[in-house]
């Protein structure tokens, strides 16, 4: 019966209009070993004789990437990463290395990765915008990734790495911050 339920979920049976509403419809069951007052058993009669909205609905699995696969290794490696940056992070600053920066590049890399992804997956839907842009936006972001990272690689290996570089950007001064004010041209 609940196979019969479930091969017909598509259709709408409103008030009888089928055959199928006494066909479908459960039984309702009692669990309970105390006798039923009179007033409840007339409801319960009622209830199982009522075919008045019979409602049929989809138990089908949504199509989606996300419903395959067993995630929770790949979950609790974008915690371990999340929870690595709060050392790593303050730790390429106090001591600047390539081990440090290259750490700190991966990590943040992988950790912007993920979370563009994870908004990709959810506004990028098939279903909203069409089976290719979701395609084009995955691969556009592993190319950004990529491009990211050897870019960081590339600052790490020919520069002064991640943490000086960014040290300097935040000791620049603006212009004029640090000299006198300049007089008035008196024409």
């Amino acid at each position: 019966m609940a196979l019969s339920l479930l091969r017909n979920a598509g259709k709408l049976n409103v008030v009888g209009l089928t055959k199928t509403a006494t066909a479908l419809s459960i039984p309702m069951k009692t669990l309970t070993t105390k006798s039923l007052s009179a007033e409840s058993s007339k409801t319960i009669s009622l209830i199982k004789n009522a075919q008045g909205m019979t409602r049929k609905f989809s138990l089908t699995s949504a199509k989606m990437a996300a419903a395959k696969g067993n995630h929770v290794p790949l979950w609790t490696a974008e915690r371990l990463i999340s929870l690595g940056l709060l050392g790593v992070v303050p730790a390429a600053f106090i001591y600047p290395s390539q081990t440090l920066d290259a750490l700190l590049a991966v990590s943040v890399v992988l950790h912007s990765h993920w979370g563009v992804e994870a908004i990709i997956t959810d506004y990028a839907r098939p279903q909203v915008v069409g089976p290719l842009l979701p395609k084009v936006a995955h691969g556009a972001l592993i190319l950004l990734s990529i491009a990211t990272l050897g870019g960081l690689f590339y600052i790490i290996q020919n520069d002064v790495g991640i943490a000086k570089s960014v040290k300097q950007v935040w000791s620049i001064k603006a212009a004029g911050s640090g000299v006198a004010a300049e007089e008035p041209c008196k024409e």
